[in-house]
């Protein structure tokens, strides 16, 4: 996801200026998602010392040699310290980070470097990542558009994959036919490991597929997302094979209800917090509160969980342009489960579903 000019420093400034409202003098953003959202480039985190380094005047990042030319060609920074084997990249940052006082870390930043650090600098780096999330959470035109992207292909992966799930089917042999159609949809690959889970299977949310097989009566729930341009979709739909019963149908009619019901309730002063408690309550209602044992949703973008979480206790208000999922949940032990989950936005006045595959309840 190589980013133009205009975003990078965009992005930059934005950084700049919250880090002077907070005091800080210069942020250390090792690899990760933070470090993708600024320079444009993945990289994880190792055991060689690689930072992007942020202050009021500059921008560098510190890295080992053999990644220099990658960070040309993939990013927009020039100024590069690059170390070699036989050097010390901690007493080189050093000297680079001498001159200032309040330095700001990343909690992502792995203890060992961390320690080097504190040891060269002799002094207490800050963990000041809630100036990042606050960037973060608010996503731009392009930002949206990827999500959209990759919610739209994953879906139609899953569309193109259902004509063989079918009884005699293993939970591993259909996870493997939908992610190979990720690929066959322009994705670049998976967002996490694909859940599927039948029958008694689905009252685990987070089950990981197995060689058990399909039968007739199964409640079927499929967890999946992808990739595109390094933006994640997280989607699930819960499928039944053959009749499962008055029971799960009124299941699946519950969650549903607690899905469409708490995205139309959505406004510019509603909380994240009375979205959870909306969906609660009505599953409650139906006599199934017990069966709802996670949140109602997560923030979702560079990373399939990021701020903002949708949890009882976050009373802080929607923003425009925030994504998060909404995925009310009812699972029962020796039943089965049903999950509906969309990944959405926030315009300004209401929530809009990048998902456009039916909620109804589908009998395979």
């Amino acid at each position: 996801m190589k980013l133009d000019n205009f975003t990078f420093k965009n992005r930059i400034e934005k950084l700049r200026r919250k880090m002077d409202e907070a005091s800080v003098e210069a942020f250390l953003i090792p690899p990760g998602a933070n470090f993708t959202y600024f320079t444009g480039m993945e990289a994880e985190s190792m055991e060689r010392l690689t930072l992007l380094i942020v202050d009021a005047d500059n921008f560098t990042v510190v890295c080992p040699s053999l990644m220099k030319e990658q960070i040309i060609e993939e990013t927009p920074i020039r100024n590069i310290l690059s170390w070699n084997d036989d050097d010390n990249p901690y007493n080189m940052t050093g000297e680079l980070l001498s001159r200032f006082k309040n330095i700001a870390v990343e909690g992502g930043l792995q203890f060992f470097h961390l320690y080097e650090m504190n040891r060269v600098l002799k002094k207490e780096l800050q963990l000041k990542d809630d100036i990042l999330t606050e960037l973060r959470i608010r996503k731009d035109e392009h930002e949206l558009m990827a999500i959209g992207e990759a919610v739209k292909r994953s879906e139609k992966s899953l569309e193109a994959s259902l004509e063989k799930l079918i009884p005699g089917i293993t939970e591993i042999q259909f996870s493997r036919i939908l992610e190979n159609e990720f690929f066959n949809q322009g994705l670049s690959r998976v967002a996490f490991s694909t859940i599927v889970s039948f029958g008694k299977n689905a009252a685990m949310p987070h089950h990981s597929p197995d060689n058990t097989k399909a039968k007739l009566g199964d409640s079927v729930v499929i967890d999946y997302g992808g990739k595109y341009e390094g933006y994640a979709s997280d989607s699930t739909r819960t499928f039944f094979l053959g009749d499962p019963g008055e029971k799960m149908l009124d299941v699946y009619e519950t969650v549903k209800q607690a899905n469409e019901d708490t995205r139309n309730m959505i406004g510019e002063d509603t909380t994240y917090a009375a979205m959870d408690s909306n969906a609660r309550n009505i599953i409650e209602s139906k006599g199934y509160g017990k069966y709802f044992i996670h949140r109602l949703g997560h923030g979702l973008g560079l990373e399939v969980h990021e701020e903002p979480y949708l949890i009882p206790k976050n009373n802080y208000r929607v923003l425009k342009n925030s994504v998060f999922t909404i995925e009310p949940g009812v699972y029962i032990e020796n039943l089965g489960g049903v999950r509906i989950e969309d990944t959405n936005y926030f315009n300004g006045s209401k929530c809009v579903a990048f998902n456009s595959m039916s909620r109804e309840c589908v009998i395979l």
